[in-house]
């Protein structure tokens, strides 16, 4: 048996058999660049990487793309419900102004500041188009 001597480096690979085994990197390179390139085991079967590097890699910019388009979308939704409970809480605030106004026996009508004990009958005669709203 003759001994050979390799100086270039080898990549640890396996058959689609199980066995593993030691190639070239410059010939797992060109395999798995160029799926239609079969590389052969030592038993003597053909085997072909599924996938190239350029396919993996186009596929993983294609993954990273739809997760920041993912990402973005739930910022917006997210800044989208922020302004909706910001507008929520300052209409809330003005209803419990206007109600602690009523309260305390104050007209509710924005720029009438008078004190009734029967508000009720003020509002009806002194503003009988306000229904609540301010």
């Amino acid at each position: 048996m003759a001994t050979m001597t390799y100086t270039g480096r080898l990549v640890v690979t396996s058959c689609w058999c199980g066995i593993h085994m030691a190639i070239p990197e410059d010939l797992h390179l060109f395999a798995t660049r160029h799926k239609d390139k079969a590389v052969w085991c030592p038993l003597g079967h053909k085997f072909i990487y599924s996938n190239t590097t350029e396919e993996e890699l186009a596929e993983a910019e294609r993954l990273l793309a739809a997760e920041q388009k993912r990402r973005k979308a739930i910022a917006e939704l997210l800044a989208q419900e922020e302004r909706s409970h910001a507008a929520t809480r300052g209409h809330v605030t003005r209803k419990r102004k206007q109600l602690e106004k009523v309260v305390a026996g104050v007209c509710p009508v924005d720029g009438c500041k008078r004190h009734f004990k029967d508000l009720r009958q003020h509002i009806a005669t002194k503003h009988p188009d306000y229904h609540g709203q301010s």
